[in-house]
């Protein structure tokens, strides 16, 4: 189901979001995913920014961190709700980075072909090397497979919700590695 979509360039095609976004429909028609509410609302960057609790959706609403690893120069997109602090040690362990930073906004654009606030693994479908593995937060693995999850559609300016099991296959099409963060005991 397609709720409140108004445009789709929002006027940034410095941004490639047309192709970005035309591309992600074309991904959610051709693994036949109908059950889905796109919702337009003003730039997000943060979930701390100054009325981003009335953008908050049902469901899950993330951050995607695009980090690199300095020793080898993978990248890693870390998905985490976003009120959850990355913690670097922790994840670390998880993924197997080395020392990290983040990604710099020319390689975002290079890799993803987005720019800062707008990065989402909808997007890796530009990663066409697969340099960058996608490490999903334990709050979106031990998450019902009918739960919402919410993301931008390669631009800050839209969310889409999706189940966690449409999610999934979207991730599974896109190929790139996924690590899931196992149970904080």
């Amino acid at each position: 189901m397609l709720i409140n979509k108004d445009s789709a360039s929002n006027g940034n095609e410095e941004c490639n979001t047309d192709n970005n976004e035309k591309r992600f429909l074309g991904i959610l028609k051709e693994l036949e995913i109908t059950d889905y509410n796109w919702h337009e609302h003003e730039a997000l960057f943060s979930a701390d920014q100054e009325g981003a609790e009335e953008l908050m959706f049902p469901g899950l609403n993330l951050k995607n961190l695009l980090i690199k690893d300095k020793k080898t120069e993978e990248f890693f997109m870390v998905v985490l709700e976003d009120h959850r602090r990355m913690d670097q040690k922790h994840f670390k362990q998880v993924a197997g980075w080395h020392k990290n930073r983040f990604a710099t906004p020319e390689e975002m654009w290079e890799l993803l072909r987005l720019k800062p606030g707008s990065v989402t693994p909808y997007a890796l479908f530009n990663d066409t090397e697969k340099k960058v593995t996608v490490v999903l937060g334990n709050e979106i693995v031990t998450a019902d497979d009918a739960e919402w999850i919410n993301l931008h559609p390669c631009r800050n300016t839209a969310t889409v919700s999706v189940h966690k099991s449409d999610f999934y296959r979207i991730l599974e099409k896109l190929g790139n590695p996924v690590i899931e963060e196992k149970s904080i005991e």
